[in-house]
């Protein structure tokens, strides 16, 4: 496989933009009512976004599929959540997803810019390893899931 030049890349960008529409109309989504993630440990994940981002815990019952697993909702504010969900009977659910194609890159949360110190101190609190690109937090929650903190 040969790299892609500038030009191959600019020439796919054009072919892209052919789906953009002129005016914004109707759509048939409104907006992200859940995101679905497994989930290694439901606890370390509720302690995690309950103490480190201060988003809530709202939801805990047994997945409709599945009685054994449960699902939990983090709320991330705007109608948004994180629905998390153990199956700690089926092994290859357990197993850290590998990164590439099909799968989530991060996620990118708004976070108003006075918070963004205060969640920095308690990632280095608990040894949370982070990077800061062009102003935003990038880290992994205890489950391996990427997320980017933009400051709004």
């Amino acid at each position: 496989m040969t790299t892609p030049t500038g030009q191959d890349t600019d020439q796919k960008r054009e072919r892209l933009r052919k789906w953009m529409p002129n005016e914004r109309g109707r759509h048939t989504t409104a907006t992200v009512n859940h995101i679905a993630v497994f989930a290694m440990d439901l606890e370390a994940t509720a302690a995690f976004y309950s103490e480190v981002m201060d988003v809530p815990v709202v939801n805990v019952t047994p997945n409709r599929d599945l009685p054994e697993s449960t699902h939990m909702n983090i709320d991330l504010g705007s109608g948004v959540m994180l629905s998390f969900f153990d199956f700690p009977d089926v092994p290859r659910l357990r197993r850290r997803a590998p990164e590439g194609v099909g799968g989530v890159m991060h996620i990118a949360l708004a976070v108003a810019v006075d918070r963004i110190a205060e969640v920095k101190g308690k990632l280095t609190e608990r040894r949370v390893k982070f990077q800061e690109i062009g102003g935003s937090l990038y880290f992994k929650d205890p489950n391996g899931l990427g997320i980017e903190l933009m400051p709004r």
